[in-house]
């Protein structure tokens, strides 16, 4: 059982059901700080744990526990229908290579080191352009 990718499991679940961490935590019956070092995959689920987070999301155990088996219950259809916006979401693309940049210490342009001022002008290009265009989005969305 790895826990990074339950920890990211649940936090995509909690995610794809509109959930903060502090709600996940009170339906829990866990504290805010517990709930958060379960989703950073510094403290392990029980196994009652495991069962509630089930019946939260309506999954099954083996689906928060990573084990591979065909979606059925209505959680797991949610969950995978967010995955596949996901994947094609490129906010969400730019958000990871404005993260791979701020916080990838090897990280070359061309073929040469980039200094910290160079990730922070890339960084903060690329934040406004996705600015821009999360506001572009919106106006047409409206119209």
């Amino acid at each position: 059982m790895d826990m990074n990718s339950i920890s990211t499991k649940i936090i995509e679940l909690r995610e794809s059901h509109g959930l903060s961490q502090a709600q996940l935590a009170r339906k829990m019956g866990l504290n805010k700080n517990v709930m958060g070092r379960i989703e950073h995959g510094n403290r392990t689920l029980r196994a009652d744990e495991i069962v509630k987070l089930a019946k939260i999301f309506d999954v099954s155990t083996d689906f928060i526990l990573d084990h591979q088996v065909p979606p059925t219950a209505e959680g797991e259809l949610l969950y995978q229908q967010k995955q596949e916006r996901d994947q094609l979401d490129i906010a969400k693309k730019v958000q990871e290579l404005i993260d791979l940049t701020e916080n990838e210490p090897d990280l070359n342009f061309y073929g040469a080191p980039m200094s910290q001022e160079h990730r922070k002008l890339l960084a903060n290009a690329l934040e406004i352009g996705l600015q821009l265009s999360y506001k572009k989005a919106h106006q047409e969305h409206e119209n």
